[in-house]
């Protein structure tokens, strides 16, 4: 018998919409995100209202079908989404660290967590691309 997908030991498309949705809050709630630089002030003040639910899907379906799940994430590359928001490393592992803070607050087991921030983890350098680019 094969062991079952991340996405099914999560707990599925639900499960994983309600840390997202979450997850999303809490970093509008982050000072050091939202202030980190002009670009990131803008995007989080500036119709984040109009934005929000569509990112949340977003994400949503990029960690249901990175995780194994039943979903296509067909939106921007990582690279190109974040580019000019130019995200400094030092605001990704802010980020990492509220995504676990909220895998924490959903009490999803270690062993998925560490899966779930390793997953995370490995897309540092095109999220933070728009940094190194801008120095």
């Amino acid at each position: 018998m094969s062991e079952q997908s991340l996405y099914d030991r999560l707990g599925g498309v639900y499960a994983i919409a309600a840390v997202v949705d979450r997850f999303s809050d809490r970093l509008l709630d982050n000072p050091e995100i939202v202030n980190a630089n002009p670009e990131l002030k803008k995007w989080h003040t500036e119709d984040y209202k109009v934005r929000m639910a569509g990112l949340k899907f977003n994400r949503t379906l990029w960690v249901c079908a990175g995780t194994g799940g039943p979903y296509q994430y067909t939106a921007k590359d990582m690279r190109t989404a974040h580019l000019d928001l130019h995200i400094s490393p030092e605001v990704f592992d802010e980020v990492a660290m509220e995504l676990a803070r909220t895998l924490d607050d959903f009490g999803v087991p270690e062993r998925e967590k560490g899966e779930v921030l390793a997953a995370f983890a490995a897309f540092k350098s095109e999220v933070t691309a728009g940094f190194t680019s801008a120095e």
